[in-house]
């Protein structure tokens, strides 16, 4: 079984001065606070915090392995549990991760799936946030860009993009609102290797992450459609993680047994 992390159905939680709470979906009609929380049923992966803080407003991504089990504040500690690991997602007051538990995994859980397949997903690596790239996302479509930086020497149009031969892990994408702007964080495991719209302006936004078979997804305004994720047939993508982190099929099982025998 795949146990990529992915973001499906989304827990929108708000966290900030005003209120704490965890935001109304289609199936849940209404706000619900954080104390005392809540427990999920249904499919939901991954989750979104909001935090609005001295009036500035930003929104992380999370992509989970496993479904949503609950979501609640205790001791002033944001927490998010996920079905099959050992303890929760812990958040400061601010909105400031303090622990993440990718890949922290039940015995029982683990037990379940094929040792070689599960072990291929548990050493991908968590997420990062590292020198992200920044693309800003216009009410025009023909003015939206990729912002420069100390690696990006210029600003680049989002058509048709660009090839990028830097270190950027994860990216921001700030979106003109009627509101205002707003920024939406997207860390990623590898490295950007190329962003861009194809075709025309109003076509999807894809951005390539280095070793992945499939690219992000969004719409030419931002909107969410689809993580970038490997494609398990390819042999490419397979031999691209076992060289970045070292794997083949003798490691895999001698690091597993090790791991279990703890």
């Amino acid at each position: 079984m795949d146990i990529e992390a992915k973001i499906e159905n989304p827990v929108c939680i708000r966290l900030g001065d005003a209120e704490n709470v965890i935001l109304a979906d289609e199936v849940n009609k209404q706000n619900n606070p954080l104390v005392p929380g809540v427990m999920f049923g249904g499919n939901h992966y991954g989750f979104v915090l909001i935090t609005d803080i001295n009036g500035k407003q930003k929104e992380m991504v999370y992509p989970t392995q496993c479904r949503i089990d609950a979501v609640g504040i205790e001791g002033g500690v944001l927490k998010v549990f996920e079905e099959g690991k050992k303890t929760s997602w812990r958040f400061n007051k601010s909105g400031k991760l303090e622990h993440s538990i990718f890949g922290e995994f039940t015995d029982e859980y683990r037990s379940r799936f094929n040792t070689i397949v599960e072990h291929y997903d548990m050493f991908m690596g968590e997420p990062v946030l590292k020198n992200p790239l920044c693309v800003k996302i216009a009410r025009n479509p023909e003015e939206s860009v990729i912002l420069k930086d100390e690696l990006v020497q210029q600003d680049y149009p989002l058509y048709p993009g660009a090839i990028l031969g830097t270190e950027h892990y994860g990216f921001i994408l700030i979106i003109d609102t009627d509101k205002g702007q707003k920024e939406v964080f997207y860390p990623t495991q590898n490295r950007i290797d190329a962003i861009g719209i194809e075709d025309n302006e109003f076509e999807d936004l894809k951005i390539f992450e280095n070793g992945k078979y499939h690219p992000w997804l969004f719409s030419y305004d931002g909107k969410f459609k689809q993580e970038a994720s490997y494609n398990p047939y390819s042999r490419k993508d397979k031999a691209f993680v076992e060289d970045v982190y070292g794997l083949n099929m003798k490691d895999a099982i001698d690091r597993f047994t090790l791991k279990m025998k703890k």
